[in-house]
């Protein structure tokens, strides 16, 4: 006997285990034989919906964090060539620091 949920998991037991009172291990709801098993109550326009609005913060989220990323390498550049000059006693004039800090 097949049992599924309204998660969409499916368990099989012994044709002789008793399918009451069963839950699904993953979410915890009732589990009942497939073939009376209920579609989930969720309208499929909203999921897609939800997850446009997850994929387009995820690519904003992404943006800033190669935005950063790129600021980040500038600015380690120029510590790496303030040390550089701190420690060899090299004049100002002769080290070039980065101006721009636009990725």
């Amino acid at each position: 006997m097949i049992l599924a949920c309204l998660c969409g998991r499916r368990f099989r037991t012994p044709e002789e285990a008793s399918a009451r009172n069963r839950s699904c291990p993953q979410c915890g709801g009732l589990l009942a034989p497939e073939q009376d098993a209920l579609a989930p109550a969720v309208d499929l326009t909203v999921l897609i919906e939800q997850m446009k609005v997850l994929r387009d913060e995820l690519v904003t989220r992404d943006r800033a964090l190669r935005r950063a990323q790129a600021e980040t390498t500038v600015l380690k550049a120029e510590l790496d060539q303030l040390r550089a000059r701190q420690e060899g006693g090299l004049p100002s004039s002769r080290v070039a620091l980065f101006t721009s800090r636009d990725p």
